[in-house]
């Protein structure tokens, strides 16, 4: 009975043994399995990060653009900002030369129409004295004196 009693001991242990080692392969699977899971995730985060290198090369490269085109734009709107004031100087000389201009005209024309009236009313008296019974001399006054009222 010692001997059953041992044969059962010894079988209660083997197959406790056997079950153990059938959950230890369970077990090495399932720890190879995350092994591999672990490398994937570690390759895809190593990936990742590189991407993330690309994409902040990216970022860095377009705010220096950036950075670029805003020096410009500052540039562009000095630049137009002095432009604007020397086009408000530039009509400002011209609207002041105009005027000059128009007034030296007036006075020219003031003056030109003096020397017309003198030179008409000249030649009306030089018509008058030169008149005679023709009929040429009346029509050439009646002219100058239309001339002379216009």
């Amino acid at each position: 009975m010692a001997e059953t009693m041992g044969d059962a001991l010894g079988l209660q242990i083997l197959r406790a043994v056997q079950e153990l080692g059938t959950r230890m392969e369970r077990v090495e699977v399932q720890v190879n399995h995350l092994s591999t899971r672990v490398d994937a995730l570690t390759e895809r985060v190593d990936r990742l990060e590189a991407r993330m290198d690309r994409v902040e090369a990216q970022v860095n490269h377009l705010n220096t653009r950036m950075d670029g085109l805003s020096a410009r734009m500052d540039k562009q709107e000095k630049w137009m900002d002095r432009l604007s004031a020397e086009f408000v100087v530039f009509r400002e000389d011209v609207r002041g030369d105009l005027r000059q201009w128009r007034t030296e005209l007036q006075e020219d024309h003031r003056r030109l129409k003096k020397r017309v009236d003198v030179t008409s009313s000249t030649v009306v008296l030089m018509a008058s004295v030169l008149r005679g019974p023709t009929e040429f001399s009346v029509e050439l006054e009646a002219h100058l004196s239309e001339l002379h009222a216009g």
